[in-house]
């Protein structure tokens, strides 16, 4: 069968809003208008998308990704809010809906698996878990990726030590949009992880198009894509972990988060001051709690020497890498 998006609306201004959208990229779309029809077409659909008057009369009806689509703004707050689904605002200003329509034309090509990761708060060593997991997959003989899209955090490349590698960095995808082929062979290169980081500078920074074309292109030539989110997810991903300290604040930061941001489990950051049992934040979240990674004393001077965080001397880190990776794999 091929990917199709299925709408669920009786409003007309969505439905051919959404239809304009599907046609410009030759995708087909399917609008229902009854609780019986979209439970009957949910499972083989590629995209599925909730008008806010549909979503407003239903609950769930099945398992999967779906968006809430439409406006006005503060329906679309309520509506995620109650479904824990995303939103799509409609008119689509900044090409976010075309995007996620893009994941349907793709379909079952798509060969890779997408996993973003955000933080809960400042100072939780996202980047360097990021950059771990494909270290650690690579290392297993799984092709990896990892993508810098957290713009603040001073770039993965010199996390990694790679900041002097030629490659392609943002600023050269800034504005690519559609298919981009295979980028794995133009990106730098660290331990065979593909890497794209940001650049030290002023230049633009990457579109949302642009950030789905290069998801896109990596998840169908790389078996593991992990992005650094910097608090953001774009579409295309399977997974998004939220990494929370083991304290109060950082509990309390996390529920404070964009409800459209939609994590699918959370990680636990231990160590001194985070004691936190993993069980009592996975009943204060309501999420799984997918691993937890524990205070690991030789991941700051590794940091200072501008060397991987792994392999090497962290070994309790590694462990636990480890052990959240084998969860990603094994999901």
């Amino acid at each position: 069968m091929e990917p199709h998006v299925l709408l669920c609306t009786r409003d007309p201004s969505v439905a051919e809003a959404v239809e304009v959208s599907a046609a410009t990229q030759q995708i087909e779309l399917r609008v229902v208008s009854d609780a019986a029809e979209l439970r009957a077409a949910w499972p083989s659909a590629g995209v599925r998308l909730l008008g806010v008057d549909a979503a407003a009369r239903w609950g769930p009806v099945g398992p999967g990704e779906a968006y809430v689509v439409g406006g006005p703004a503060a329906e679309l707050a309520r509506c995620s809010a109650e479904l824990s689904l995303p939103v799509l605002p409609l008119p689509d200003e900044s090409g976010r809906l075309a995007a996620v329509l893009a994941g349907a034309a793709r379909g079952p090509t798509r060969g890779g698996r997408v996993v973003a990761l955000i933080g809960a708060s400042g100072g939780l060593g996202v980047s360097t878990l990021a950059a771990s997991l494909a270290l650690l997959a690579a290392r297993s003989g799984t092709s990896a990726a990892v993508v810098d899209l957290a713009r603040a955090s001073g770039g993965l490349d010199l996390l990694l030590g790679a900041e002097t590698l030629e490659g392609v960095r943002w600023p050269d995808l800034a504005l690519a949009r559609g298919e981009l082929g295979d980028l794995r062979p133009l990106l730098p290169q660290v331990a065979d992880v593909a890497l794209l980081a940001q650049a030290r500078g002023s230049g633009p920074p990457p579109s949302e198009e642009a950030v789905g074309a290069v998801v896109s292109a990596l998840a169908a030539s790389t078996d593991l894509t992990v992005l650094d989110g910097g608090g953001a997810v774009p579409g295309g991903v399977d997974r998004t972990l939220l990494l929370v300290g083991a304290d109060v604040r950082s509990v309390a930061a996390a529920q404070m988060l964009d409800p459209g941001l939609r994590p699918s489990a959370f990680v636990a950051r231990s160590g001194p001051g985070r004691r936190v049992p993993a069980a009592v934040m996975s009943r204060t979240l309501g999420l799984e709690c997918a691993g937890e990674i524990g205070h690991d004393k030789a991941l700051p001077r590794l940091a200072e020497l501008g060397l991987p965080p792994v392999p090497g001397p962290a070994r309790r880190f590694r462990r636990d890498v480890a052990a959240l990776l084998r969860w990603l794999l094994d999901d």
